[in-house]
């Protein structure tokens, strides 16, 4: 990978989209010293593109801030974060028309001087679908990337599992929760305008803590991202509390693929699949009857 070609290919391409008017902002990362990684930047000037870097650090899932911003917005966005965008153009909740996708080619991410969460098992270097396209040596191909996924395969340790160890390893990830909604507020399928369980919070009484709550949270929300999540971790990635639930997305995501041939993130014209149902569905749930 050449991340200073990469970075200057995109500092050119978001000079020129913001010069010729051809987009109203870009989103991005920029260098961010105080926390060690680039994080997110909107540029609105030519004369800021200079602010856009890419490197092997950039493992943040840009693909929310669409939905924070308006107008004809270009976004610097690799595999994980392109999926994550067709699934909110699926669902209707973006316009494609007004996403001009820069696709970024990425072998995988560091994160802590580590693999980043998800990267064991990205399906490809290669975003689904772009408008223009950087690849790793900085021009306008994208290259031969080998990607050999190879995380935890959730059903397989289901199946291989008691009641008892499931329990455990849950409750156990439960109990590091603070519950501060940081894994929804960077996940791009959370996007409802009021969250179920802020119903019942106010400015003078917040949600509790404890475990009952924070098990119906995360269950509650596993629920809701049936069909939708992308298995990118932005949720893994942001948590201050190292809470690794990303097993159980991953076990939903596999019994969608299983069940239903259904793989999220693909085809932006698909019907979500949640939101079908034929007469050859299978009647499986999630306890095996």
């Amino acid at each position: 990978m050449d991340y200073t070609a990469q970075t200057n290919a995109l500092r050119a391409a978001a000079d020129k989209l913001l010069s010729e008017g051809t987009v109203d902002c870009v989103i991005g990362l920029t260098p961010n010293e105080a926390v060690g990684f680039p994080t997110p930047i909107v540029i609105r000037n030519p004369e800021d593109a200079g602010k856009l870097v890419w490197d092997e650090n950039c493992f943040t899932n840009i693909a929310v801030y669409l939905l924070r911003t308006t107008g004809r917005r270009a976004i610097a966005a690799k595999a994980c974060d392109v999926r994550s965008i067709i699934n909110l153009l699926a669902e209707n909740q973006l316009k494609r028309d007004e996403i001009y996708i820069i696709g970024m080619q990425c072998p995988g991410m560091i994160k802590d001087g580590e693999p980043a969460p998800g990267c064991d098992q990205c399906p490809s270097s290669v975003p689904g679908i772009s408008d223009l396209t950087i690849g790793s040596d900085g021009s306008d191909t994208y290259q031969d990337e080998k990607m050999e996924p190879h995380g935890e395969n959730v059903t397989e340790w289901m199946e291989n599992s008691t009641d008892a160890e499931k329990k455990e390893r849950f409750l156990k990830e439960i109990d590091k929760c603070i519950l501060c909604f940081t894994c929804r507020q960077a996940c791009p399928a959370c996007y409802c305008t009021a969250c179920f369980i802020d119903r019942k919070a106010d400015p003078w009484r917040q949600i509790d803590a404890d475990r009952a709550t924070k098990i119906a949270f995360h269950l509650t929300r596993a629920m809701h991202l049936a069909g939708r999540c992308t298995d990118c971790c932005a949720c893994e990635k942001v948590c201050a509390s190292g809470v690794n639930l990303r097993y159980l997305y991953r076990g939903i995501i596999e019994f969608v693929s299983d069940t239903y041939g259904f793989t999220t993130g693909v085809d932006p014209d698909a019907r979500p699949v949640m939101n079908s149902f034929t007469s050859e569905d299978s009647e499986t749930g999630f306890l095996g009857r």
